[in-house]
C-alpha cells in the first residue's frame, strides 16, 4: 500500500529502506514481498538471494570538535565578541582517519563464507556531488515503497557502496551549496543528526532558512476584556488574517511555501517576557549584584521580541541594574537575525537599546569564544530543534546500532546501520548509565528493548523479510554538544530553558521526532524525517529528568525541572493575563511543555 500524505505527498522523497550492518549475519529467505496496487501483498520465490550484510569501521568515528582560529564577521548589528572583539566559526567535525581496510563478510550458498576488503574511503571533496535544482519542476519522488518494508536487493556488494558513497557533515554540506545555486547532496552518507541537521539549518535550503516566519500580534491581547479561553483562541485566530496573503500562496512553487508558527513568547507578550525578566532579575540581585554585571545570552532568539521584554521591564522596574545589563543573541538563521535587527533598529531611535545588544548570526556549536564572566543563559523552545541520532538495538544481544542516510544516484534516501557507533553516540549510551544507573530500559515503557527478547525474536523468525533490528530509539547527541560547548566556553552561566516534554503525531520509534509543513493553513504531518530538505520543520519532545541529570554530569551544577504552569505561577504577573471568567489561558496553554532551570 503506498503512503498516502495529503497534500503535501510531491514533497516526501521516497520512504527509508534499512541496510544492516556487518555482525549481524542475517540472509533472509529467498522470498520475495510484492504490493498490488489495491493493497494486497503476494510472495514471489525465486533464485534471487536476499542481503542484508553491510559494514562500516573506525573512519566513520567522529572525534569532538576542536577549537580554531577566530574569524570576524558582521551583521546589520555590530558583533563583537565578549573575548577577543571577534567573531569565529567552529570547523566541521573531521572523520576519524585510519590505514586499516574495511572488511564485510557475507555468507553464501551452502555455508561457504566471502571475505571482501575494503580500502579506507578518499577524501570527500572528491566525491561528493550535490543535486542542481531546478526552478522550473520541483523534484517529485516516487514515494510508493511500504514505509515498513526494510529489505533490499544485493545488486552491488560492499565495496561498491562504499565507494559510492562517502561521509560527509552538514557542515561540509554547507560549505559546499551556495546561495546562487543552492544544491542537495548526492551520492553521499550522513549520519542522522547531519542530515537532520542539514535539512533544519543549511543556510541555502535549510527549513529556518526559507520562508519560517513566526507569529506576533499586532498589539498585547487585552485579557481583562475577554470573556473566556475560548474567545482568547477566536480572537488569536482572528489576527491570523493579516498572514492570509502569505499563507495562501499556492504550492505550485514549493520554494515560496511561508512556514508560520508561534511561540508563547509572541502570543502572550509583554507577560511571558516580563515572567522570565523576573526570574532573571531576582537570581541576579541575590547572588551577583553589585560585584558583576548582568549578562545574558539567548539562543535563537526568533523576532527578538523576548529581548525587547525583558530589557523594557528591567530599564522600567530597575534602571540601576539597566545601566549594567548587556544582552547578546546567537541566532543561527539569517533571516531572523535580519528581523532581530530591525526590530532593534525600530528602538533604537526612541529607546536607545544600541549599547544593550550584540546579535551573532551564528550556530552555538560554531562558538568558540570564552567568557569566563557569570551570564545568564536562555534557551527557550531550543532544544526541540537540536537533532538526534538513530539507534537500533540487535535482538540477539541488544548491541546498539547507529544509523546513516544514504542520499543514493535518484537523489532518494536509504537508512544504513552500523554496529561502529561515533564519539557522541557512545558518549550519550555511557553518560545515560552513569547518571541513571539504576534505569533499566527494558522497562521503560515504549523503549525498543522493553519488548521481551524472545517475542522479538519470534516476530523475526516468523517474518522471512524482517530484519534483527529493534524499531529506532532517537537520541539527543546535539544536547550532549550543547551542554560541553556550555560548560567550556560559559563555565560561570546559569541555564534557564524551556521546551516541549511530549508530542503528538510522532513518527515510529522511542522518543521520536513530529515532522510536519503548514501547507495551504493547514498542518500536514509525514511518517519519516527522511524528507525533502528544508521544507519540513523536524522537532523532538525532551526528556527532561534525563536532561537535568546530563546537565549536572556535564556542567557540574544542579538544575531543577519545573512543569510550565508551576514556573509562571511563580514568575509571572497572573492578573494581567487573567480571563473574565478567572481562567488564565499564559498557564493553562502549553501543558506539554517545562523549564530547566539552574
Amino acid at each position: 500500500m503506498p503512503l498516502r500524505v495529503p497534500a503535501a505527498a510531491g514533497l516526501v522523497s521516497r520512504v527509508p529502506r534499512i541496510r544492516l550492518g556487518a555482525g549481524s549475519q542475517k540472509w533472509t529467505r529467498r522470498t520475495a514481498l510484492r504490493c498490488h496496487d489495491d493493497g494486497s501483498k503476494t510472495f514471489r520465490r525465486g533464485r534471487r538471494q536476499f542481503s542484508t550484510s553491510w559494514a562500516r569501521t573506525d573512519a566513520f568515528k567522529e572525534e569532538p570538535p576542536v577549537p580554531q582560529e577566530p574569524q570576524t564577521t558582521k551583521v546589520q548589528i555590530e558583533e563583537i565578541d565578549p573575548k577577543n572583539g571577534k567573531q569565529s566559526s567552529r570547523p566541521s567535525v573531521p572523520s576519524k582517519s585510519s590505514t586499516s581496510a574495511l572488511r564485510a563478510t557475507s555468507k553464501l550458498k551452502g555455508g561457504r563464507g566471502a571475505s571482501l576488503a575494503v580500502p579506507v574511503k578518499e577524501k570527500i571533496e572528491d566525491k561528493v556531488e550535490l543535486v542542481k535544482g531546478d526552478k522550473k519542476k520541483h523534484p517529485i519522488h516516487d514515494y510508493s515503497v511500504r514505509p515498513t518494508t526494510y529489505v533490499h536487493l544485493a545488486e552491488e556488494d560492499d565495496y561498491a557502496i562504499f565507494k559510492k558513497y562517502p561521509t560527509i557533515t552538514s557542515s561540509r554540506v554547507a560549505e559546499l551549496t551556495s546561495a546562487k545555486d543552492p544544491q542537495r547532496p548526492k551520492r553521499v552518507s550522513m549520519l542522522t543528526r547531519d542530515f537532520i541537521d542539514d535539512s533544519l539549518y543549511n543556510p541555502h535550503y535549510g527549513y529556518f532558512a526559507r520562508q519560517a516566519t513566526i507569529y506576533s500580534p499586532e498589539k498585547p491581547f487585552e485579557y481583562s476584556k475577554i470573556k473566556s479561553p475560548d474567545e482568547f483562541v477566536n480572537e488569536w485566530s482572528s489576527s491570523y488574517k493579516r498572514y492570509d496573503k502569505i499563507l495562501e500562496k499556492k504550492p505550485e512553487d514549493p520554494d515560496s511555501i511561508p512556514q508560520l508558527w508561534h511561540t508563547p513568547t509572541e502570543l502572550f507578550q509583554p507577560y511571558y517576557g516580563q515572567a522570565i525578566a523576573r526570574y532573571l532579575l531576582l537570581n541576579y540581585l541575590v547572588s551577583l549584584y553589585p560585584y558583576h554585571d548582568l549578562v545574558i545570552y539567548e539562543v535563537g532568539g526568533g523576532n527578538g521580541t523576548l529581548m525587547l521584554n525583558i530589557l523594557d521591564y528591567i530599564r522600567e522596574t530597575h534602571p540601576d541594574v539597566y545601566e549594567r545589563t548587556r544582552y547578546n543573541i546567537i541566532e543561527i538563521s539569517g533571516a531572523l537575525a535580519d528581523k532581530q535587527a530591525n526590530h532593534l533598529r525600530a528602538k533604537v531611535e526612541s529607546q536607545g537599546f544600541s549599547d544593550r545588544v550584540r546579535i551573532y548570526n551564528k550556530s552555538i556549536f560554531d562558538w568558540t569564544a570564552d567568557v569566563p564572566e557569570p551570564c545568564f543563559f536562555i534557551a527557550l523552545e531550543v532544544f526541540d530543534n537540536f537533532a538526534h541520532d538513530a539507534i537500533r538495538y540487535n535482538h540477539i544481544d541488544n548491541k546498539p546500532y547507529q544509523g546513516y542516510v544514504v542520499v543514493n544516484d535518484m537523489g532518494d534516501f536509504e537508512e544504513h546501520y552500523t554496529p561502529e557507533l561515533d564519539y557522541w553516540a557512545e558518549r550519550f549510551i555511557n553518560l545515560r548509565k552513569e547518571v541513571l544507573p539504576d534505569l533499566d530500559l527494558t522497562k521503560v515503557r515504549g523503549h525498543p528493548l522493553s519488548t521481551l527478547p524472545l517475542l522479538r525474536r519470534m516476530k523475526t523468525m516468523i517474518n522471512p523479510l524482517a530484519h534483527d533490528l529493534t524499531p529506532p530509539e532517537y537520541i539527543p547527541t546535539r544536547y550532549i554538544q550543547f551542554l560541553e560547548i556550555l560548560n567550556k566556553m560559559f563555565p560561570e552561566h546559569r541555564l534557564l530553558a524551556s521546551d516541549f516534554t511530549y508530542l503528538p503525531n510522532s513518527i515510529r520509534g522511542y522518543n521520536s521526532p513530529v515532522v510536519q509543513v503548514m501547507l495551504r493553513k493547514q498542518m500536514i504531518t509525514v511518517e519519516t524525517y527522511m524528507v525533502l530538505q528544508g521544507y519540513f520543520d523536524i522537532l523532538f519532545p525532551t526528556d527532561f529528568e534525563l536532561a537535568a541529570a546530563l546537565y549536572a554530569k556535564i556542567c557540574g551544577r544542579v538544575a531543577t525541572v519545573a512543569t510550565h504552569s508551576s514556573f509562571l505561577e511563580q514568575w509571572a504577573d497572573l492578573e494581567a493575563t487573567t480571563t473574565k471568567d478567572g481562567e488564565n489561558p499564559m498557564v493553562s496553554f502549553y501543558q506539554n511543555a517545562a523549564f530547566l532551570c539552574t
